[in-house]
């Protein structure tokens, strides 16, 4: 009986081991949104998509399904955004959030405008020098347009500029490094992880 072979960009939020040779890939797909992906000994030293497999990377897979997890038949890293790696305070906010995605996304739930954003994030954070605070910046704004694609905005908070339009501007950046922006910025994102129990 033949498969279907399917082919998708995807983050690797996180890998779990399983048995000797094995992983389990916690993939973020904009098609089939967070999957969980069996890739049989990778873990090997002479498996040629080892170097490809590796937590927080980026590239193109291709998939098909089994009877409890995806099957991984191949991956191809994409180093777009490998200057993200590099800096310190670029992959602890990197670290942060694609640990937060792996916990609290529901598996082929559709995820598609996070996954759109998650891209958005990691484009402007390779943009961005490594030593501006706008860093910190880009991590709330990523949070608090992930509670609203989730479906839990709360009416009457004064950051509705910044969860409706699309761009991640500088200029949009700057406005939560402001004091009051940022104050209510972080008492949004804070109430909802707390309420939840999902730890930033």
């Amino acid at each position: 009986m033949s498969h279907r072979l399917y082919h998708t960009s995807a983050f690797v939020l996180r890998h779990l081991p399983r048995g000797e040779a094995n992983k389990l890939l916690y993939l973020l797909t904009p098609e089939f949104g967070r999957c969980l992906v069996l890739a049989r000994g990778v873990r090997q030293e002479k498996s040629k998509l080892r170097p490809n497999l590796v937590d927080y990377g980026y590239g193109r897979f291709s998939l098909v399904r089994g009877r409890e997890f995806w099957r991984l038949v191949s991956a191809e890293k994409d180093s777009r955004f490998a200057q993200l790696y590099v800096n310190p305070a670029r992959r602890a906010v990197i670290g942060r959030i694609f640990s937060l995605l792996a916990k609290i996304l529901s598996e082929e739930e559709d995820s598609q405008l996070i996954f759109q954003e998650l891209e958005a994030l990691c484009q402007s954070l390779t943009s961005l020098t490594p030593d501006t605070n706008l860093i910190e910046a880009t991590e709330q704004l990523f949070l608090l347009r992930l509670v609203k694609h989730l479906g839990y905005w709360p009416e009457g908070t004064g950051l509705g500029e910044l969860v409706e339009t699309k761009t991640w501007s500088p200029d949009l950046l700057k406005k939560l490094t402001e004091p009051k922006l940022r104050l209510e910025a972080v008492r949004t994102i804070n109430h909802f992880f707390h309420e939840h129990n999902w730890l930033v």
